[in-house]
């Protein structure tokens, strides 16, 4: 209890923290992907995009606020804490069901230009664990990539850091054109999260 006092309380200090709750943004994860976009360029208008994890909703305020014509398809168990619009699409339902979550994108017809994920599983403070279940999280979004995501397409899926991420990062660059880690200044400090960005599918 003691230590979840301390992390609060140094939140509140954090800068990218402060600066969602000002300017009315659900998380830091905005400012994430914000950084992320900026550099390198991933994102266009009227793209189709697939945001897989995406509760509370950071990604998406981002895209809908920077492309308003780009097409959301946000996938998450837990709910969206912000109101949909006319270009945002939600399935509420558990990734572990790959099959129901693909046969309801086959039946929509869609296909996307990027697929996002800043997804991170439940964490039981055992970093080892939480790797391992980050890393198993990882492997269920890069199956879409295989089914959903279109040629020259871009993939961007933040991973816990652990033994297992070199292998990750190997599989997914065998798909792509290029393959880098990014480490935006919104990540707290102390995290062991890193992103996965995956340039132009081949």
């Amino acid at each position: 209890m003691v230590k979840m006092k301390e992390w609060y309380k140094n939140r509140q200090k954090e800068h990218y923290y402060n600066e969602a709750k000002k300017n009315n943004y659900i998380s830091r994860a905005f400012y994430k992907l914000e950084e992320i976009d900026q550099k390198h360029r991933i994102l266009k208008n009227g793209q189709s995009i697939l945001d897989i994890g995406c509760s509370p909703g950071g990604w998406i305020q981002f895209i809908t606020k920077k492309y308003p014509n780009s097409k959301i398809l946000g996938i998450d168990l837990l709910d969206l804490k912000i109101p949909k619009n006319r270009n945002t699409d939600f399935l509420k339902q558990d990734l572990n069901n790959f099959e129901e979550i693909s046969r309801y994108i086959k039946d929509k017809k869609l296909n996307f230009d990027n697929v996002i994920s800043d997804i991170a599983p439940n964490t039981s403070g055992i970093q080892s664990v939480d790797q391992n279940k980050s890393y198993q999280l990882c492997e269920i979004c890069f199956a879409f990539v295989d089914e959903h995501l279109k040629t020259n397409g871009n993939f961007l899926i933040k991973n816990f850091q652990g033994e297992d991420t070199p292998l990750l990062f190997n599989t997914i660059k065998k798909k792509f054109n290029k393959a880098i880690y990014v480490k935006p200044k919104a990540s707290e400090k102390i995290s062991k999260e890193i992103y996965i960005l995956a340039l132009s599918k081949k």
